[in-house]
């Protein structure tokens, strides 16, 4: 199944949102600081999180460049690495596309 635009922009919008508000998303508040960026500068295009508590996604900064992360089970940083070729993403992360449209276009800024 293939979501809609409008459902991806929800799902970045949404995933933003507790980005930069829940509580359960500090540990991803404190990577962006580690790594000198600030929740409030930054899209969250996708995330999945493994059985095993590991976490993967992609954080869409100014620019855009799109920022693939991989955290560890034991909360370590295993990946954090810029991608070129978005189209790379676009299997696990369908939204990545609709994320760097809305920072170009200032949404959620």
């Amino acid at each position: 199944m293939h979501e809609t635009e409008a459902e991806l922009r929800l799902e970045v919008s949404e995933l933003t949102e507790l980005l930069r508000e829940d509580s359960d998303f500090a540990d991803l508040r404190n990577l962006l600081a580690a790594h000198g960026l600030h929740e409030s500068e930054v899209l969250l295009a996708g995330l999945i999180g493994g059985e095993d508590n590991s976490q993967y996604g992609v954080f869409i900064t100014a620019g855009p460049q799109s920022l693939l992360f991989e955290i560890g089970p034991s909360k370590q940083l295993v990946r954090w690495e810029q991608i070129q070729d978005v189209d790379a993403l676009a299997k696990d992360f369908p939204a990545v596309s609709v994320g760097i449209a809305m920072r170009r276009a200032g949404e959620l800024a």
